[in-house]
């Protein structure tokens, strides 16, 4: 059935561009060959029969005023999952020049705007299955829900796995963008006021402080965002995009460095990429600024049928210009506490949400405000908590591209993946220096990450 997408959605549907396109590309490293006909019947059965974003497309208002609008397109599976031969020798360079070249061009418009290439001849027998999916259909968390809907027999809740992962969809009706505002709301209220009733004892006086300190922050830091730095990470955006990997890190190896920091893994992950920037930009480089998307959407409960977008950006610093490891995790533990204080994600989403129900240049030119006043997009996903397996084949390893938003030339993606970790990067190659330059990041984040132990 036809259906109006919602703002927010509508949004990362208006932020497509020639130079950034907004889709969602991730990667299911499988141990042997993958039939791509029991592919397509699982697709046809637990994707395409459930979710009705994966069998519509969007068309847009007349006058380009107001949120598109989903109508129906019943996909041709032999269309949208395909079949490639990867080129000689079959490794990660030959990968990920593939992965580049899909990054470099849009989805079909023609059909609904998502596609699958099960690759063959990765490392030999190996598989690699390749998903893109258009950012205005799902967020990171959806996207892992896809893949555990995909799996033969995916963990469940009762192994950790989240809720939002597991648990079949919920049907849901209204306006997402609404619900999800009516819920965040008091929430947040209810939690001011508990910190405000708290301020006879000092410790609560001390929170209050800091809790304002912070708020004030924040809406300044929304309503006139600073203009970033100048360094080699600005520059005229082209069209050729480059994909790379870090190598897996040990989660608990991460988790250790944490709590000797009294940090999170998130926090850890933040000051290596700052390690990393500060070493391929030199020791000379600026404190830098990140546009971080933040997930509002509740893990702990069933995701919508719609799958869609729920989550806010914050525009955390980044100590690149801290030469010592253990104080860049503390000093990212420190600015995303401050930010944890305030609702900086909810009121970017409020914001992004509304300007979907406008014409596109209206979004572009807010998200961009926010893409200048930052060197780069960071984002971090919890991924499956146990190794799945496709169609009888394991599932390796696991990871995803996030798209860069506005002018922005690099994205470095977090996912976690049955104990390990690794980081994606997505890269404009013309800024980063051609492909040399992006494999020279990479090898600086692999040295950051390589201190934590494999």
């Amino acid at each position: 059935m036809d259906r109006w997408a919602s703002g927010i959605d509508t949004a990362w549907l208006q932020l497509e561009q020639p130079t950034n396109r907004m889709v969602v590309h991730g990667v299911l490293f499988c141990d042997g060959p993958v039939d791509v006909e029991a592919v397509r019947d699982r697709v046809a059965r637990r994707w395409v029969a459930v979710y009705p974003g994966l069998r519509q497309r969007p068309t847009w208002p007349a006058g380009g005023l107001g949120p598109v609008r989903w109508v129906d397109d019943e996909p041709d599976l032999t269309e949208h999952i395909g079949t490639v031969a990867l080129e000689a020798p079959g490794d990660d360079a030959a990968l990920a020049r593939h992965v580049g070249a899909l990054m470099s061009r849009p989805l079909p418009t023609d059909r609904p705007w998502w596609a699958m290439h099960v690759v063959s001849g990765y490392r030999g027998a190996g598989t690699a299955v390749l998903v893109s999916i258009h950012h205005g259909l799902a967020d990171g968390v959806a996207l892992n829900h896809l893949f555990h809907a995909l799996a033969d027999d995916p963990p469940g809740t009762d192994e950790g796995t989240p809720v939002a992962y597991a648990a079949p969809p919920k049907h849901r009706r209204g306006v997402r963008d609404v619900r999800l505002v009516r819920r965040e709301v008091p929430l947040r209220l209810g939690r001011l006021g508990r910190t405000i009733a708290r301020w006879p004892s000092r410790e609560g006086r001390q929170e209050l402080a800091a809790t304002g300190s912070a708020i004030g922050r924040s809406t300044t830091l929304i309503v006139r965002p600073p203009g970033e730095a100048e360094t080699a990470l600005q520059g005229e955006l082209g069209t050729e995009k480059a994909a790379r990997w870090t190598e897996a890190v040990d989660l608990d190896a991460v988790k250790a460095v944490g709590k000797e920091h009294g940090a999170s893994v998130n926090d850890v992950l933040c000051g290596a990429i700052a390690g990393a920037l500060r070493e391929f930009l030199g020791e000379g480089t600026p404190r830098l600024r990140a546009v971080m998307p933040t997930n509002l959407r509740r893990l702990d409960r069933p995701v919508s049928h719609w799958l869609g977008n729920e989550f806010g950006l914050v525009l955390p610093t980044i100590p690149t210009d801290e030469p010592d490891p253990g104080r860049r995790v503390e000093r990212v533990h420190h600015v995303m506490s401050s930010i944890k204080r305030t609702n900086q994600a909810l009121a970017t989403f409020i914001g992004i949400a509304a300007a979907g129900h406008g014409r596109a240049t209206w979004t572009q030119s807010l998200v961009r405000r926010y893409a200048e006043a930052a060197s780069l997009i960071i984002t971090n996903v919890p991924g499956p908590v146990r190794e799945l397996e496709i169609a009888g084949t394991r599932v390796r390893d696991l990871l995803f591209w996030v798209p860069c938003s506005g002018r922005l030339a690099l994205g470095v993606s977090i996912l976690s993946y049955a104990g390990r970790v690794r980081l994606g990067v997505a890269a404009d190659t013309g800024v980063l220096g051609g492909e040399e330059g992006v494999d020279r990041f990479v090898a600086e984040l692999d040295g950051q990450l390589g201190a934590f132990g494999t």
